[in-house]
């Protein structure tokens, strides 16, 4: 027996008795339930421009990773204060809260590669002048937070670009598998970079670290150089309304769809209660555990090794049909391994410290991993933007919580704070699963997303646009006619 499911955007979805992935359609997924396999996910590899893109993220992320432990100890070094790092985490999340919308608004207006450039670009400089500033000895708090007001508005303004250019150069089929080996990059960083952040500022400087993540970045422009402008031209048909127009139909688009609705609220719990840890980490290990900044920047690429663990495992499993339970899950284990981070780092020092960072990193990367790409996969291309800044949201709120948890963590110690930080995420996670069970414990078997038929249309060439099925398909840039 077949069913057959409509979605909103008016797209037939069968599948038998709805037990499966669906197959048939173009550029979709084979018919009939896969195994996890990373050798099918690294396929994705052979798109020219995606691997560009990769590499393009994997050396920005890596000087964002330093830059990160850099800035977190440039400000402890400053001040001594837990609230002080929490305020220069503000100045950097602070844009990213008021123009991320703006800045989904301006990416489904204007070319996505260019605007990424122009704003990596600018990121970098901003590193130099940081460092600079150091070996003249001119730094100050008050100056750090200036800077981070400027990263954070780049940052803001681009990020909502990016993942959507990954999206557009993939087919539907490799989107989870593009999203999933991005984190990976992502995550394979952050085992080097905060380590090697934390052994230069202890060894040379920390004037040393802002001066690699600028050239750092310099690669990361290079390799956009080589992808081709015009990859969205006509995939994604550019707005033409007013900027408060757009944003307002970006925001009632979200409001008006349940999977995207419950995928934004996930994406804010683990920003508001799970991921501001990092921002107090280099602070709890040295007035905590009393060890030096080169363990800052050790506990850092450990998380990042369990990253790495989760993003790829979550690359495995493309067309498994129960993502939202794994995501659930992960969840919950989230909130578990805050809770040990207290712990285990109280009863073992430095070695439980070092187990929990593992399995923070593995069961938050693999939460935010699958958001995103389920947030893609739920939304269309048109949309992208606008989508893509709101789920940025989630990133500025994690810079902007850290604020008051830094003023909480200096009354009642940081290791109490990752207790109730972890009980909150545990009794967020079981309080959705109430209210939407079908949603968590559901089967997505046999359902075509909105963003999945664009694509699967796009790639097909069925929309009347065959160049944009060519640059989706291949990745390489369409000939004009």
């Amino acid at each position: 027996m077949v069913s057959e499911r409509v979605l909103p955007t008016g797209d037939r979805a069968s599948g038998s008795d709805g037990a499966g992935p669906i197959g048939g359609l173009p550029g979709g997924p084979p018919a009939g339930r896969q195994r996890p396999s990373l050798r099918k996910a690294v396929e994705v590899f052979e798109n020219r421009n995606y691997r560009f893109l990769w590499f393009s993220s994997t050396f920005s992320f890596t000087g964002m990773g330093m830059q990160q432990i850099a800035r977190a100890l440039l400000a402890w070094d400053l001040s001594h204060s837990f609230t002080a790092i929490g305020a220069i985490s503000l100045s950097f999340g602070l844009p990213m809260l008021l123009l991320s919308l703006l800045g989904g608004a301006i990416a489904d207006r204007v070319d996505k590669r260019n605007l990424t450039l122009v704003t990596q670009a600018l990121i970098g400089f901003t590193g130099l002048l940081t460092a600079i500033l150091i070996v003249m000895g001119a730094m100050t708090l008050e100056i750090l937070f200036v800077i981070g007001l400027l990263q954070g508005t780049f940052f803001a303004i681009g990020m909502p670009s990016r993942s959507p250019l990954m999206a557009l150069v993939v087919g539907p089929h490799q989107l989870l598998s593009a999203m999933a080996l991005s984190n990976a990059s992502m995550s394979g960083t952050r085992l080097i970079g905060p380590a090697i952040a934390g052994v230069m500022a202890g060894t040379i400087g920390i004037a040393s670290v802002y001066f690699v993540q600028f050239g750092l970045y310099v690669l990361s422009v290079a390799c956009l150089l080589v992808v081709p402008s015009g990859l969205d031209r006509e995939s994604t048909p550019r707005a033409r309304a007013n900027m408060a127009r757009e944003i307002g139909h970006g925001l009632r688009y979200v409001a008006g769809d349940k999977r995207l609705r419950v995928l934004m609220l996930m994406g804010f719990i683990l920003a508001f209660f799970g991921m501001p840890y990092m921002m107090l980490l280099a602070g709890f290990v040295q007035r905590d555990l009393g060890e030096g900044e080169w363990a800052v920047g050790m506990l850092m690429s450990l998380s990042g090794v369990g990253a790495l663990v989760g993003s790829l495992a979550i690359a495995t499993i493309t067309e498994f049909p129960r993502k939202p339970f794994v995501q659930f899950a992960l969840g919950l284990g989230g909130g578990v391994m805050l809770i040990s981070l207290a712990l285990a780092s109280t009863a073992f020092g430095l070695v439980g410290a070092m187990v929990a960072m593992i399995g923070l990193g593995l069961a938050l990367n693999g939460y935010q991993t699958l958001n995103q790409a389920m947030v893609m996969e739920a939304t269309e291309p048109r949309y992208y933007g606008r989508v893509m800044s709101m789920n940025m949201l989630t990133f500025s709120s994690v810079s902007v919580m850290a604020a008051p948890l830094g003023v909480l963590a200096d009354a009642v110690g940081a290791d109490m704070l990752f207790i109730i930080q972890g009980v909150l995420i545990i009794v967020a996670m079981i309080a959705i699963s109430f209210l939407n069970p079908g949603y968590i414990f559901g089967s997505t078997a046999g359902i075509v997303f909105p963003g999945e038929a664009a694509l699967n249309r796009a790639a097909s060439g069925h929309d009347g646009r065959s160049s944009a099925g060519a640059v989706l398909a291949t990745g390489e840039r369409a000939r004009e006619p």
